[in-house]
């Protein structure tokens, strides 16, 4: 997972560098599970790097975009199902969920302000997730990828004379991760994003 993560980062360094016309950035990422049936709680460890090519002469933008949220909730006591079917245990138990999506980004930029940048977008791509339930003395691991589709909409905000920027942004991101722990066939969340771009 960190080979993944840096090969990213160096990945968008490189575009960064001989590309023109282009946008990198940082976001610091807020997530809400909207799964009902499983996780709950808030995740605010959580965040984004988003590289975009603008079309010259164009208000559109094309991408790549690495995202990391990591959710950790504790249950009170329930009865689980053991992995192997053989039985059932009866515990408290915490629920550890760890997601990568790497998509690729289009981007709609409205009619702008001198200082604001308004946009509409949707990123489609793959989504690696690492899932976990710690209950009593077990522990049942589920490790795989699903599609991802994100929608979004935010705006860019630009000081004066400045090629730097402020990013806000918010996303609902739909992934087919299935987790057969908890007879669940997608991971679905909210997102809010907020960080530092730097235009060229």
């Amino acid at each position: 997972m960190k080979k993944l993560i840096i090969t990213s980062i160096l990945f968008f360094a490189a575009t960064a560098i001989f590309a023109q016309h282009n946008m990198i950035g940082g976001t610091w990422n807020i997530n809400v599970p909207t799964n009902t049936t499983y996780l709950t709680k808030t995740s605010f460890a959580g965040g984004k790097i988003d590289y975009r090519h603008f079309v010259k002469h164009k208000n559109v933008s094309f991408g790549v975009a690495l995202d990391w949220a990591s959710y950790d909730q504790y249950f009170p006591s329930q009865t689980i199902q053991k992995p192997d079917g053989n039985g059932a245990v009866t515990s408290d138990f915490v629920a550890q969920v760890y997601q990568v999506p790497f998509v690729a980004t289009t981007h709609f930029y409205f009619r702008e302000g001198k200082m604001v940048k308004p946009f509409a977008g949707i990123g489609l791509g793959a989504s690696y997730m690492e899932q976990s339930l710690f209950y009593n003395v077990y522990e049942s691991d589920e490790n795989n990828w699903g599609f991802v589709a994100r929608p979004e909409l935010g705006a860019i905000i630009m000081p004066s004379g400045n090629n730097w920027g402020i990013l806000v942004g918010a996303n609902y991101s739909i992934a087919t991760n299935k987790t057969e722990l908890i007879n669940s066939d997608s991971f679905k969340s909210f997102g809010f994003n907020l960080g530092i771009v730097f235009i060229e």
